[in-house]
């Protein structure tokens, strides 16, 4: 591990923030509710309290919704660097405990928050190289160039298909797998964004997917049926994921509940509602927001193939 070159990023990231009116924030790891990201599972932890009562926390998977309460009552930009925890990872990418940042910015769109996330990989490769360029995987990645393609372009030009067309995809997954059961829209798109469009993002530059179906916007703004999220990838490794932010209670609520259903209905556990964040939400200025995970930047900065090996 090259622990000086790892400070070197971490520095610049820092200074970055503070160089452009950041302030950096600290929220609690154990939480009394879990994130209800889909597709994401927190760790469940059972403590004592003073009175010697058994309780049950979640590690947070992200520090979203605290952060989201933070920015309600300063109305600030804010940025924190953290450990995050999520059950049932492990891979060369992923990890059941990893670092990383997230941040928002008060007054940005989408568009500006990528050009925000550019910046920060541009700064974190200068601290190393004293220039934003890179080598990853055999290739050589200029940070000053970057492609940006939304999710329909992206579909169509990997695959032939659009993903609003629920009997092209089935028509695809089965000419490519043999598909015979039968699948829902969400897994149509999930198995075709995994396998056929993901590992083609970032193969010669930085790349930002954006405009998700509103069924994947998760707490994203959704504008002319579109979700106002992007990814960021680097030779088909996801690196960042971002939202200009829904700031709607009613349909915040509606949105984490829903999420709370598929938990229970895929792992038989019901997962509480965290109701103050969603009142927080009444009083969040207009932002967008970003989490990074700072081990696959480690990565893509030092050039390695395996998350284990940073």
């Amino acid at each position: 591990m090259d622990y000086i070159k790892k400070a070197k990023v971490l520095k610049a990231i820092r200074d970055y923030f503070d160089r452009t009116g950041a302030v950096e924030v600290l929220t609690d790891v154990l939480r009394p509710f879990p994130n209800l990201d889909p597709h994401i599972y927190p760790l469940e932890v059972y403590y004592n309290n003073e009175k010697g009562e058994t309780l049950k926390g979640f590690l947070h998977t992200s520090p979203e919704y605290e952060m989201k309460k933070i920015i309600s009552k300063i109305r600030r930009d804010i940025y924190q660097i953290t450990k995050v925890f999520r059950n049932f990872e492990g891979s060369s990418k992923h990890k059941v405990e990893f670092t990383m940042l997230e941040w928002y910015r008060t007054g940005y769109n989408l568009e500006d928050l990528m050009d925000d996330t550019q910046n920060i990989f541009m700064e974190t490769a200068v601290a190393i190289y004293k220039k934003p360029v890179i080598e990853f995987k055999g290739k050589t990645y200029d940070l000053r160039k970057v492609e940006k393609i939304t999710v329909d372009e992206a579909f169509y030009k990997y695959t032939s298909v659009y993903p609003e067309n629920y009997e092209q995809m089935i028509r695809f997954l089965k000419e490519k797998e043999n598909l015979k059961k039968e699948i829902d829209y969400e897994e149509a798109f999930f198995r075709i964004y995994a396998f056929y469009v993901e590992p083609e993002l970032g193969k010669e530059n930085l790349t930002f997917i954006y405009n998700y179906p509103p069924q994947f916007s998760a707490l994203a703004l959704t504008e002319n049926g579109k979700g106002k999220r992007f990814e960021a990838y680097i030779d088909g490794l996801e690196l960042v994921n971002g939202y200009q932010e829904l700031r709607d209670s009613e349909e915040l609520k509606k949105r984490l509940e829903e999420d709370a259903r598929k938990k229970q209905k895929e792992t038989g556990k019901i997962y509480p509602v965290d109701l103050e964040f969603i009142l927080s939400s009444e009083n969040i200025p207009e932002c967008s927001g970003a989490s990074l995970g700072i081990d696959r930047l480690f990565m893509v900065l030092l050039n390695k193939a395996n998350i284990n090996e940073i």
